[in-house]
C-alpha cells in the first residue's frame, strides 16, 4: 500500500488537477474507513471549486416504449419475451399523452431490442415529439440501440445518428456501457454492444454535435481495477471528442433470483462517486443517480463529488423492474427539498444546463 502515492492523488484531485494512471489506481487501493473519509473530503473540495454549493436537477420523464428485448443480458430483470407476464408495449398516443399531461423539461427514451418498436417507428416517435413539444429536450437511445437500429435497418450507424438528429434528438443517454471489461462482457452481455463499440458510437455522436452521457455499472463481480480502467478509458475518449456531458455510476440492482444476492453498499457507492470526481477531471458533471442508489445515498453523493441528482424521472421502469427500492417519481418540490436537506442550493436546469431564472 503506497501511502505517499495515495496522499499525492488526493491533494491533486482536491485541486482539480489531472491524476496520473498510477495515482488513479492508488485511490482504490486498500480503502480503509480512514481512507474512505479522506476520499470524500477531497472529492467535496473538488466539487466545491467547480460548483460551490449548487446542486442541479431536471424535471424529466423517462419513456421506455417496450421492455421486450432479445439481448439476453444476465443481469437484467427489465427485459421480457413477448409472452412474459411483465411484458408491455406502449403506443405513441400513450407516450404523447403522458408528456402532454406532465409537461416535462426533458424526455429520456430508452427501450429494448425488438422489432415491435423497430427503427422506423422510433425515428417517427422522435419526429412526433419534436413537432408536438418543440421546446422539450429529447435525450434518446443508447449506443446499444443505435447499433441495433443500424443492423436491422440496413443503414450505417452514422446515418442513423444523422436521421435521429434531424428528427429532433438533442442528446444520447449513456446506458449500455456496463463496465469496460472484456472478461465481464463475454460473461454477461456478449450479445450486445462491446465496450469498444460503445465508445466508438459515442465519439461518432460527439463528432456530429450530439452530446452524450457516460455510465458505469458496478457491483456485479467487477473489480476496483476494472472500475478505474473504465474511468481512464472515458477520460481518454473525452480528450479526443469532448462530448461527454455527465458521468453516472450505476450500482447494480440484483433483483429477485439474480446471480448476486446483494448490490454494492452505500459506502461503496459513495467511494465510486468520489474516485470518479477525482479521476474524471475533463468530464463536466457527475450525477448521483438516486433511482438506483436510493434517495438518502443519492443526496449524500452531493458531498462526495456529485453536482447533479438527475431528475424527477416520472415512471422510470428499468431500475424498478430490477428491484430498486426507491420512489418511482419525485415532485419538483421534494427534489429541491432533498437537495437543501443535504446542505446544498438546488437549481432546476434544462437538458443543456440553462437554469430557471438565468445562469447559475
Amino acid at each position: 500500500m503506497n501511502s505517499s502515492l495515495f496522499d499525492r492523488a488526493l491533494e491533486k484531485g482536491a485541486r482539480c488537477e489531472r491524476l496520473t494512471r498510477e495515482e488513479a489506481f492508488a485511490l482504490a487501493e486498500a480503502i480503509t474507513p480512514q481512507r474512505l473519509h479522506r476520499l470524500g473530503e477531497a472529492a467535496l473540495a473538488n466539487r466545491q471549486t467547480r460548483f460551490g454549493d449548487k446542486a442541479s436537477y431536471v424535471f424529466n420523464v423517462q419513456i421506455n416504449p417496450t421492455n421486450i428485448c432479445g439481448s439476453g443480458c444476465t443481469f437484467c430483470n427489465y427485459a421480457a419475451s413477448k409472452n412474459a407476464p411483465h411484458a408491455y408495449v406502449l403506443t405513441e398516443a400513450e407516450i404523447f399523452d403522458k408528456i402532454d399531461r406532465l409537461s416535462p423539461t426533458e424526455v429520456h427514451i430508452v427501450g429494448g431490442l425488438n422489432q415491435i418498436w423497430p427503427y422506423a417507428r422510433n425515428l417517427e416517435l422522435v419526429r412526433g415529439l419534436r413537432q408536438r413539444f418543440p421546446d422539450v429536450h429529447i435525450k434518446c437511445y443508447t449506443a446499444v440501440e443505435i447499433e441495433y437500429f443500424a443492423k436491422t435497418s440496413g443503414l450505417t450507424e452514422s446515418t442513423v445518428l444523422d436521421q435521429l438528429k434531424a428528427a429532433g434528438m438533442d442528446a444520447m443517454p449513456g446506458g449500455g456501457a456496463e463496465i469496460f471489461s472484456e472478461r465481464l462482457y463475454q460473461k454477461h452481455w456478449k450479445n450486445k454492444t462491446s465496450p469498444e463499440n460503445w465508445v466508438r458510437i459515442h465519439q461518432m455522436a460527439h463528432g456530429k454535435g450530439i452530446p452524450t452521457n457516460a455510465t458505469m455499472l458496478f457491483g456485479f463481480g467487477d473489480t476496483w481495477t476494472e472500475r478505474i480502467e473504465h474511468l481512464l478509458i472515458l477520460r481518454r475518449a473525452q480528450e479526443v471528442t469532448g462530448g461527454f456531458a455527465y458521468f453516472i455510476p450505476l450500482p447494480f440492482q440484483p433483483g429477485a433470483g439474480n446471480f448476486i444476492a446483494k448490490g454494492p453498499t452505500p459506502l461503496e457507492t459513495l467511494a465510486v462517486l468520489a474516485i470518479a470526481r477525482l479521476v474524471l477531471d475533463n468530464l463536466p458533471h457527475l450525477k448521483s443517480y438516486w433511482p438506483m442508489t436510493g434517495l438518502a445515498t443519492g443526496a449524500a453523493g452531493l458531498s462526495w463529488g456529485a453536482d447533479d441528482m438527475d431528475g424527477t424521472i416520472s415512471e422510470e421502469r428499468i431500475a424498478h423492474l430490477a428491484g430498486a427500492a426507491t420512489p418511482v417519481g419525485l415532485a419538483r418540490e421534494m427534489m429541491a427539498e432533498t437537495i437543501r436537506m443535504a446542505g446544498f442550493t438546488p437549481l432546476e436546469r434544462d437538458g443543456v444546463f440553462t437554469f430557471q431564472g438565468g445562469a447559475a
